[in-house]
């Protein structure tokens, strides 16, 4: 009966029309792969430098199509930013298993300590074999603009990790039980802004299995937990006295 809600709920994604405005990426906090390197991770979209970068990578049941924006029917359109790797990615190969261990890795590479980049938007689209969009994920409203500090890390060694939703993994969970990882490409598309300068760097994208990476919170978030917890002992002190 299960494997049947299931099979019933991906129909009814694959029946559905496009959207992507989905609000069910989140931010997770800084992730550490233990340094793979460019060649050893499943690149997706790679962004050149320039004012303002941007750059999408889809699939059309044939080939991989690259642009700037994605159109109504989930193809990438105009002219990108795109330098160096740039291909979907079969979600088997990326080792993703199941929707709950679907990450991106926003990997900036811009050289210096004092160097920042706003994410402006991040969306992951994924096709069938046919090139039907079948899921789409982006960052809500309160996840853009977000700046990052985007010294050079090392590509594929550290980055910033972004996940689905628990409601979103499990609606990404009915699609692969229905089509299989073998059988979803995953493409995506993002526009960064503000860079402090523009030094011929790039700005690197994979998917993964959050599970082989250990995240801990920016430093800003850490700070907030911390504060939290000592406001709360000091409630409990003077509930006490």
């Amino acid at each position: 009966m299960k494997k049947n809600l299931l099979a019933l709920s991906a129909v009814a994604l694959l029946a559905a029309p496009l959207s992507i405005a989905k609000a069910d990426l989140v931010f997770n906090g800084i992730a550490d792969l233990g340094g793979t390197g460019l060649g050893a991770v499943n690149t997706i979209l790679t962004i050149a430098n320039s004012p303002t970068e941007l750059g999408c990578v889809s699939w059309n049941g044939t080939t991989n199509v690259l642009g700037a924006t994605l159109n109504g029917t989930g193809q990438c359109t105009g002219t990108g930013d795109q330098n160096g790797l740039n291909s979907t990615q079969l979600l088997s190969a990326t080792g993703v298993t199941s929707g709950s261990n679907f990450a991106i890795l926003f990997n900036p590479a811009e050289p210096g300590n004092d160097q920042t980049l706003t994410l402006n938007t991040l969306i992951a689209t994924f096709y069938d074999n046919a090139g039907n969009v079948v899921f789409t994920a982006q960052l809500p409203a309160s996840g853009q603009n977000k700046t990052f500090n985007a010294a050079d890390q090392g590509t594929g060694n550290t980055g910033f990790e972004f996940i689905l939703t628990p409601t979103e993994a499990a609606a990404l969970q009915a699609v692969i039980t229905a089509l299989g990882t073998s059988n979803i490409h995953v493409g995506l598309t993002s526009t960064l802004g503000n860079p402090v300068s523009s030094d011929g760097a790039h700005e690197t994208f994979f998917v993964f299995n959050s599970g082989i990476a250990t995240v801990t919170p920016e430093p800003s978030t850490t700070v907030l937990m911390a504060t939290g917890l000592f406001g709360l002992v000091g409630f409990v002190r003077r509930r006490r006295s």
